[in-house]
């Protein structure tokens, strides 16, 4: 008689207090239900988390950081070609795939981009952009809570002296305002701690489910917020 073999898998267990910049966002506008949700999702991460729009994401600042100085439009005929290409490599996959919602979700993403043309080009006409996206390591420490702070793309100035940041939302839905100061703030406060002061004119936060540009300087200050929200996250933590 054949042994039966089963599999089994070790839960993730993240001892230190830890949050991702799209969580920490959400948590602060969240209800107290969710909050404790959000908590458990940040203490016993899934083996494997989707991420429906980093093709796009990917794409959109690959060609950003090729930096034409004229024809911008250049890219965003180049997006329509991927987001076409993206449709039809997914109709090979099972809807209820990966493979196929990876690709129709960056397909909606591009479109989404596409569409912000006009807002786009003068950001593109204003600064020398660089590719951020291999450091996915960033963070701040507030209150002993470790808090994600990678933004997609650097921006600098003719000279090639960085001047502020970039970071694209992607996604089914549009950013709370609240939502949009809380990543923006997160990320200036990252660059600060380096000796980066920016103004707030140059850190952009692009909500391409809304079609909006989001700068530090158009949000509240949302520092107490997430002051007392990390205090909670760290009283918390060993209590999830």
């Amino acid at each position: 008689m054949a042994e039966e073999t089963i599999e089994i898998r070790e839960q993730k267990i993240v001892l230190e207090p830890q949050i991702s910049l799209t969580m920490i966002s959400r948590y602060v506008v969240a209800s107290q239900r969710r909050r404790q949700s959000i908590l458990k999702g940040c203490k016993y991460p899934p083996t494997y988390i989707p991420r429906f729009y980093e093709i796009a994401r990917k794409l959109v600042c690959e060609a950003f950081a090729l930096n034409f100085i004229d024809q911008q439009e250049i890219y965003f005929d180049d997006f329509k070609r991927h987001a076409e290409r993206l449709r039809k490599e997914a109709k090979g996959f099972p809807e209820n795939k990966d493979d196929h919602k990876n690709r129709i979700y960056s397909a909606k993403g591009l479109d989404g981009i596409i569409a912000m043309e006009q807002l786009l080009k003068p950001i593109l006409q204003t600064y020398v952009l660089d590719n951020n996206l291999s450091r996915r390591r960033n963070k701040i420490i507030k209150n002993g809570v470790r808090i994600g702070a990678m933004a997609d793309m650097l921006l600098s100035d003719i000279a090639g002296d960085q001047v502020g940041f970039l970071k694209f939302n992607f996604s089914t839905e549009k950013l709370k305002k609240e939502e949009a100061a809380v990543k923006l703030w997160v990320l200036h406060r990252f660059y600060s701690e380096k000796g980066m002061e920016f103004e707030s004119k140059n850190c952009l936060l692009i909500d391409v489910a809304a079609w909006r540009v989001y700068r530090l300087g158009d949000v509240q200050d949302v520092e107490t917020a997430i002051d007392q929200s990390s205090r909670e996250i760290r009283d918390n933590w060993d209590l999830i």
